[in-house]
């Protein structure tokens, strides 16, 4: 589905659009037209259905770079073993969601907790996948003729990244699971949820002033997505944790 001339959105599960398996997050495509990466591969039980997206899209498969995850939780990286082996590229994360996902450690990415809460059917399993490198807070990349800068957004969990576009106009901020529409984020009874650094990550977040929003899940902005930020932050400064997302 084309969001904007740079941005598609190719998967999305129970907690989106229901275009593609029911776990899986949103999952997006940033292109120039010419070179393209991958942002979150889904929970992993149907790629097909995101390959399909991507085709439908008009997307050259050979057109994708890399793919980079925001963290480690299943349904954003679940997928990733097998979209990288598809489409023959490189995962990268960073240092700790790259450990967990190397590594399979569903106890790291609390996948024991999720199955128990009812997330994730019993015989869910979380494919592990190698790691080709690291993503660092505050290094820009390239894709083709357009930057993004690599934001630290840890709190929802450990080892979260969120990615600021730089594209012909403005600017687009993909959140993961760090900030939603609406100005909400996503607390968990999980060992590395931590609502201090998620209020933290809501200041830097909201300090991009996006011209785009791209959550992990639910609804999305094109334009005056920083009005989701300060909606936010407008808690933050009274001390108070943001509202919790509605999912």
């Amino acid at each position: 589905m084309k969001l904007t001339d740079h941005i598609f959105l190719v998967g999305s599960g129970r907690l989106g659009f229901s275009m593609s398996d029911e776990l899986d997050c949103h999952v997006y495509i940033v292109t120039d037209g010419e070179e393209a990466v991958l942002i979150d591969a889904g929970g992993g039980r149907d790629i097909d259905r995101i390959l399909q997206e991507i085709e439908r899209d008009g997307i050259p498969l050979d057109s994708i770079r890399h793919l980079w995850l925001t963290h480690a939780h299943a349904d954003h990286a679940g997928g990733a073993a097998a979209l990288s082996n598809v489409l023959g590229i490189g995962v990268f994360a960073s240092d700790i969601a790259a450990r967990y996902v190397a590594d399979g450690d569903e106890t790291a990415i609390s996948l024991d907790r999720a199955r128990q809460a009812g997330g994730y059917p019993a015989d869910y399993v979380f494919a592990a996948c190698p790691v080709s490198g690291f993503l660092q807070s505050g290094e820009r990349r390239t894709i083709g003729s357009m930057e993004i800068e690599v934001i630290d957004s840890p709190g929802h969990c450990g080892g979260h990244l969120s990615f600021l576009l730089y594209r012909p106009g403005g600017t687009d901020l993909f959140t993961g699971d760090a900030l939603f529409w609406g100005g909400e984020i996503l607390l968990q009874d999980i060992w590395d949820c931590t609502p201090g650094e998620s209020c933290r990550s809501v200041e830097r977040l909201a300090a991009t002033r996006p011209d785009g929003l791209y959550p992990a899940h639910g609804a999305f902005a094109r334009d005056r997505g920083w009005v989701h930020g300060e909606s936010a932050l407008s808690l933050v400064r009274q001390l108070l944790p943001p509202k919790q997302f509605a999912h």
